[in-house]
């Protein structure tokens, strides 16, 4: 157990110094010791990522996934990797996963909103934006589970069409709306959750 503290340590020590392939080798380290630790997977993806290596982040994430299938947080973390690698389609089923084991995520919730504002669905993306507010302010105002229950909302998806000029929207809404802007500088600020 002592080489493991010891390894996590160093690895966590060149993360924060930013030295993400000697974080990469800690955590392999790591995981001779401890070879079914989800969090070291996870978290040696992130450090594979910002080495800018996504297909072992994604599998270094996947991994951590299979070893914790009913972890939300496994699939969100999949999610922004698929993202970043052009998987929009991969992205937008990650996130309804983990949407389907933890219906009170806000965070999974607007991710999800971002990739279907993306993919060009503002209406669908509208929804879910909705319900991560009023998720996100529930749970502030204390709100039971019964409170925060997921809404039908099949029919106003259902409308949603794609449009090309989405993104364009969404960026312009971005620098022009000033609560809007508030929330990407927190998400910004947030690391991206």
């Amino acid at each position: 157990m002592g080489d493991k503290n010891k390894y996590y340590e160093k690895a966590r020590k060149k993360y924060e110094d930013r030295d993400f392939e000697g974080a990469v080798y800690w955590y392999s380290r790591v995981l001779t010791v401890d070879p079914e630790n989800a969090d070291i997977y996870s978290e040696r993806g992130v450090a594979f990522f910002h080495s800018g290596d996504l297909k072992k982040a994604l599998a270094d994430l996947s991994r951590s996934r299979d070893l914790e299938p009913e972890n939300p947080y496994r699939y969100s973390s999949r999610a922004y990797i698929r993202d970043a690698m052009g998987d929009l389609e991969g992205a937008i089923a990650d996130y309804e996963h983990a949407i389907k084991l933890d219906p009170q995520d806000a965070v999974a919730h607007n991710n999800l909103g971002l990739l279907e504002e993306k993919r060009g669905y503002r209406a669908k993306a509208k929804v879910l934006f909705y319900f991560a507010d009023e998720l996100a302010k529930n749970g502030e105002n204390g709100a039971s589970a019964e409170d925060m229950r997921p809404r039908n909302i099949q029919k106003e998806i259902n409308k949603s069409k794609p449009r090309k000029d989405a993104p364009a929207e969404v960026i312009k809404e971005v620098f022009t709306n000033r609560s809007t802007f508030k929330e990407f500088l927190k998400f910004i600020g947030n690391g991206f959750k």
